[in-house]
């Protein structure tokens, strides 16, 4: 059973509805340039195989360093951006309003159209023409209210792993969230069934299976769960030296009331180690030299993913 978006259930018992979603920053004006000692620096990274790494530091927002072969950063820049074959390309993301519609409530009183905003996630080529649309808010109608967004969860390569998150009041006794997981290739401009290629999938199953019933309240509860829970996202990360690791999430069906809220309103999830990883991601699981010495000088950085420029992946 595939976890999405659930309908509302007018009989499920109440509860706090989630706190309002975060509004996502607008960065779609037009990139800056990486900043450097050497004013050919962007311009000789985007066309001689170096590499670009992002991060953050202390919390702070992400950027992308422009690494050459030995590790040195010879640029700078604030931002996601990630490197292909076709060129370089960055992340971007903007709010933007969404119908919304007055409803009559299950008590039968009429309420108003309430809030309405969806998140547009694009790539943005630098220096040419050329964007691809990797999120599009959300088209549905009949909802008092909707609030949509898109997280970058990391990058692997020129794949970017991204979560949307939508809450809905459809004038049911209540609204819901859930969410959605898409991996896109900014290589070729398309999303790819990722989680179809993960092997391994029943031991997961059994592992987060596990997780689970230990952390229902009731025992009871976990004794007659009947539901295999569902592999609904893998998110990568990457350790001190730059090392790809992999974690995969799994969720199953619960009431509302009863679920945890992490993958959405009528579920409980878990997250387990993943183990063996998708054989297109094989070729970035051991960062190269540049990026573990960029590392090792620069104390402190969460790495969010590197990629490289005119590479035969």
């Amino acid at each position: 059973m595939l976890l999405a978006l659930l309908p509302l259930i007018a009989g499920c018992a109440a509860r706090p509805l989630p706190a309002r979603l975060a509004s996502t920053e607008v960065v779609l004006a037009p990139a800056p340039a990486a900043t450097s000692s050497d004013p050919h620096a962007a311009s000789d990274a985007e066309a001689g195989g170096v590499i670009l790494a992002w991060g953050s530091i202390g919390g702070a927002p992400p950027r992308t360093w422009h690494l050459a072969e030995d590790g040195a950063v010879i640029g700078e820049e604030p931002g996601i951006v990630v490197a292909t074959r076709r060129g370089a390309w960055r992340w971007a993301v903007r709010e933007e309003q969404v119908a919304t519609s007055a409803c009559e409530t299950w008590n039968g009183t009429q309420d108003e159209p309430g809030e309405g905003t969806g998140t547009r996630a694009t790539l943005v080529r630098r220096g040419e023409v050329g964007r691809q649309e990797v999120i599009a808010p959300p088209d549905e109608e009949g909802l008092r209210e909707i609030q949509h967004t898109a997280t970058l969860l990391g990058s692997v390569g020129p794949y970017l792993f991204v979560e949307e998150r939508t809450y809905r009041d459809g004038c049911g006794a209540h609204g819901s969230e859930g969410a959605a997981f898409v991996v896109w290739n900014a290589e070729v401009g398309a999303a790819v069934d990722l989680l179809a290629e993960v092997p391994g999938v029943p031991a997961l199953q059994e592992a987060a299976e596990v997780v689970l019933d230990e952390s229902e309240e009731d025992p009871g509860v976990a004794q007659q769960q009947e539901d295999t829970p569902d592999l609904v996202q893998i998110a990568p990360a990457y350790g001190s030296s730059g090392r790809l690791q992999l974690t995969a999430q799994l969720a199953r069906f619960a009431c509302y009331a009863c679920g945890d809220g992490v993958w959405g309103s009528y579920s409980r999830s878990a997250t387990v180690p993943l183990t063996e990883r998708p054989a297109r991601l094989s070729a970035w699981a051991s960062p190269p030299p540049a990026v573990q010495t960029f590392l090792a000088r620069t104390p402190g950085v969460a790495l969010g993913g590197w990629s490289r420029f005119a590479e035969e992946r």
